[in-house]
């Protein structure tokens, strides 16, 4: 990206100390919560549900349950304490969504927990260096895919999860975008769909500024001036069909571009704030 664009969010000065100092405050100590919440379900839940319900596809099922049902008691606490706000334009449709590919934008650090809160059943498509340190590649081992799989190994277990009626969430830029626009697309979600014939609903991730969860940023950061603001607007539909009279790396390209377009900052522009 040209480092001499103009930010899509211009920083604010703080107005009001008090209340950014407990913003700042409340985003540490859920950070920590959210640490030690990945902790205690990776040595403790995961081991204890996989004691309870077989075979795998059972526990995966319960498993996937209980991480929407943590996520969703997260993003609760950070909306309680004043550091974030949700708006979804079509919240059902997410939750009921079955055998489906999301793919979204990469705005913000809690970008995950947000979308596995709003759907109840997904498989995370993780970076590959989070599946190789920390306590992480626990639950991206039982219940995630890393994104280092070889094309033929992620295709099957994205099979597998989509036919249990699981939806897979992908964040195609691979990272957290800039504050000057967004990452290059990946192809994968795109190969996915046309391996597996399941459509991918785009998600465009619109809002404020997300200052202190951007790329790059300190953990003692927040907005200036307000909550961070998460305004969710899901797109139409992709059909792989659409693509399938062209060669695969073709119709990959074409798909992706096609997405990239419908999820791209100026396309959206009127859901940023």
């Amino acid at each position: 990206m040209d480092s001499e664009k103009e930010p899509l969010y211009p920083e604010e000065k703080i107005k009001n100390y008090p209340l950014y100092v407990w913003r700042v405050f409340w985003k540490a100590v859920l950070l920590v919560v959210f640490g030690t919440g990945t902790v205690v379900l990776s040595i403790v839940c995961l081991p204890l549900l996989k004691l309870i319900f077989h075979p795998k596809r059972r526990f995966q099922y319960h498993a996937r349950y209980l991480l929407h049902l943590s996520s969703k008691l997260f993003c609760v606490l950070l909306w309680f304490f004043g550091c974030y706000k949700l708006r979804c334009d079509k919240k059902n449709y997410l939750a009921n969504l079955h055998s489906a590919i999301i793919v979204a934008n990469h705005p913000a650090y809690f970008d995950s927990p947000m979308m596995i809160s709003l759907l109840k059943h997904t498989t995370l498509i993780a970076k590959s260096s989070l599946s190789q340190k920390n306590i992480l590649h626990v639950l991206i081992n039982e219940l995630f895919m890393s994104n280092s799989l070889p094309l033929n190994e992620m295709v099957a277990h994205a099979k597998e999860a989509l036919s249990m009626g699981n939806t897979v969430l992908i964040f195609p830029e691979g990272t957290r975008s800039t504050l000057y626009g967004q990452h290059p697309y990946k192809k994968g979600a795109a190969r996915l769909s046309l391996y597996t014939g399941c459509p991918i609903i785009p998600v465009y991730i619109g809002g404020n500024n997300k200052r202190g969860l951007r790329k790059g940023d300190k953990i003692l950061q927040h907005n200036a001036t307000s909550r961070w603001h998460f305004d969710l607007y899901v797109k139409d539909p992709v059909y792989p069909e659409e693509f399938k009279d062209l060669p695969e790396p073709i119709a990959a390209k074409r798909m992706t571009e096609k997405i990239r377009d419908m999820l791209s900052d100026e396309a959206n522009a009127k859901y940023r704030y």
